[in-house]
């Protein structure tokens, strides 16, 4: 039986050969396999050297970033040189963080974040969008839907992804002027222009892309004071008022130099408010106009923040034009009225940093203070507090926001009030022992003196008193002084208006709840100032500033609340923090 395949060994059938039909099927079989398998197991191999390439070019950018925020840190606590401040070469990376295969084509630095950079990756190239991805090869960057924010870059360009042809509300094109957009619409419309810069919150107004330029408004009432002596129906008393002296001398030479050289002189309408400008003036720091108001809607808009506030225009002979929760614009303000001020500037565009444009993480500029020496007026500061009253709550930090500063210390104010009222005391004229000194006392030295200037510093007490069309100076208060380590806020200081929104609701128009200490405590709090002394004026009575918006005056025995003001000693080194309302500054 020559031919056959098989055998019987022990019993057992045993194949040792196959067929030609066989061994071709299974060939056959491995081929369709193998054509079917092979495309599919290079793009397994293939998508995942992609993914690597693209872990690799993520984590080298995080890399980066961290490594710069700790020498930063490590900067402003030691000394030690950071050699992130001039930038980053494609050499420094490799020293920052493991390149693994990867190779650094491009990369720049910039204001605290890395801004550009290429990646070589398993032979694909890897590029940084501005939204934090990275494109392959030729693939173009995504386009950041209008609601997302870039988070760095120059701000205008990041405003500008708001604008979309035939948008009713948010960001609009002007029908005259191609190069101007503006803002218009409610809050619920517009959430997205809040902008934290040399110390002040801001909304912007408006955009100049052929100037290159932003209209900002402080977010924020920032003094309180009488406007004028006279109605201007020139520009020459507008000029000599006393709004314009306290934005263009007081609030300008608050700002820091750096803030300074970016504001542009602008025209400002001072005119009658049914033609605007009628009337002109180039200014550093104005007032809003009321046409720039009814076009981003009024008190139906953005810029109502429930409170009056003043206009730059005259409403009548008598009266000046202000803005407040009525449909229209048509509020009359006597000049001798204490009314909300909140300055408007023109600046250069500027390159953001973080912050997302909402009001509880406004874009920001990544300049941050390393010490109480080289800090803004108006940014915040952390305090360790020992009382155990509650004034500053559960965290035991008080948080105070800066008025001023002088060679050996900053004056600052709490932002928010004492945990309860109080009366002023038996006289309209304020001494230590008054019986608003006994909580301003407790709360001063439950304040280590290892943070707090213990010296006696000026504090101005004079008579604030507005009759009419006419009224006082805001410098007249300097006619008489206090000295003492803690006091009340000033008439016509910084932040001596309703800047904490105050109100007996936690419903806050215009800032952050959260960042408020003791937020519904009381809807009016004590300044440092008599309305008069003067019996016949109805009665001796001391200013305070209201919920309503602007100035008013008790009776020295009624309630109010109390913003405590103190003296922080110079060079005390912060160990984190932005300088924000949601970011304080914190000592170390």
């Amino acid at each position: 039986m020559k031919n056959c395949k098989s055998q019987i060994q022990g019993g057992i059938l045993l194949n040792n050969a196959f067929t030609l039909i066989e061994l071709l099927a299974v060939i056959i079989i491995l081929a369709i396999v193998a054509l079917i398998a092979t495309p599919i197991i290079l793009n397994v191999i293939s998508d995942a050297r992609i993914s690597a390439g693209r872990s690799e070019a993520s984590m080298i950018y995080s890399g980066i970033n961290n490594y710069c925020a700790t020498a930063d840190m490590q900067n402003q606590l030691t000394g030690e040189v950071n050699i992130c401040a001039d930038g980053v070469t494609t050499t420094e990376v490799s020293q920052m963080v493991n390149l693994g295969n990867a190779k650094v084509e491009e990369v720049s630095y910039s204001n605290g974040k890395v801004t550009n950079l290429v990646i070589e990756s398993n032979s694909h190239k890897f590029t940084l969008c501005g939204d934090g991805n990275f494109a392959m090869d030729d693939e173009e960057c995504g386009v950041t839907p209008p609601d997302v924010a870039i988070t760095t870059g120059p701000l205008i360009d990041i405003l500008m992804q708001q604008y979309q042809e035939g948008n009713e509300t948010g960001l609009i094109q002007d029908e005259t002027n191609n190069n101007i957009y503006y803002y218009t619409g409610t809050n619920e419309e517009i959430s997205n222009n809040y902008l934290w810069y040399g110390g002040h919150h801001w909304r912007v107004v408006e955009i100049d892309t052929d100037a290159n330029t932003l209209l900002l408004i402080s977010q924020q009432p920032l003094t309180a004071i009488f406007p004028a002596s006279v109605v201007w129906d020139t520009k020459e008393e507008y000029e000599a008022s006393y709004v314009n002296a306290w934005l263009n001398k007081y609030f300008y030479n608050s700002l820091d130099s750096s803030i300074q050289n970016s504001i542009i002189s602008n025209t400002f309408n001072i005119g009658i408010y049914t033609d605007v400008d009628e009337i002109t003036t180039t200014q550093k720091v104005g007032l809003l106009d009321a046409a720039l108001y009814k076009r981003a809607g009024g008190a139906n808009s953005y810029l109502n923040i429930q409170d009056s506030w003043l206009l730059g225009n005259r409403f009548s002979p008598r009266y000046i034009l202000g803005a407040g929760n009525e449909p229209n614009t048509n509020y009359a303000i006597f000049p001798g009225n204490g009314v909300n001020i909140r300055a408007v500037i023109k600046i250069s565009n500027i390159t953001i940093t973080g912050g997302n444009g909402t009001l509880e993480a406004n874009y920001e500029v990544g300049n941050k203070a390393t010490n109480t020496s080289d800090i803004q007026v108006g940014e915040y500061i952390d305090v360790p507090y020992s009382g155990s009253d509650n004034a500053c709550g559960d965290d035991n930090k008080c948080t105070f926001r800066v008025v001023s500063k002088d060679s050996d210390s900053i004056k600052v104010i709490l932002n928010g009030l004492l945990p309860t009222e109080s009366t002023y005391g038996d006289t309209t004229t304020i001494t230590t022992s008054h019986t608003i000194y006994t909580p301003l006392n407790i709360f001063a030295n439950n304040i280590s003196s290892n943070y707090r200037y213990t010296g006696n510093k000026t504090f101005y007490i004079g008579d604030y008193y507005g009759k009419n069309e006419t009224g006082d100076d805001y410098e007249d208060v300097k006619d008489e002084t206090l000295l003492a380590n803690v006091g009340l806020p000033t008439v016509a200081e910084m932040f001596s208006s309703n800047d904490i929104d105050l109100s007996t609701s936690n419903t806050k128009t215009f800032v952050n709840v959260a960042t408020i200490e003791n937020p519904t405590v009381s809807s009016n709090y004590w300044l440092m100032n008599r309305n008069d002394t003067n019996a016949s004026a109805g009665f001796p009575s001391v200013r305070v500033v209201s919920g309503e918006g602007g100035l008013a005056s008790f009776n020295k025995t009624a309630n109010a609340g109390i913003r405590p003001v103190i003296f922080l000693k110079n060079n005390l080194t912060f160990v984190s923090g932005k300088g924000t309302a949601e970011q304080p500054y914190n000592l170390q």
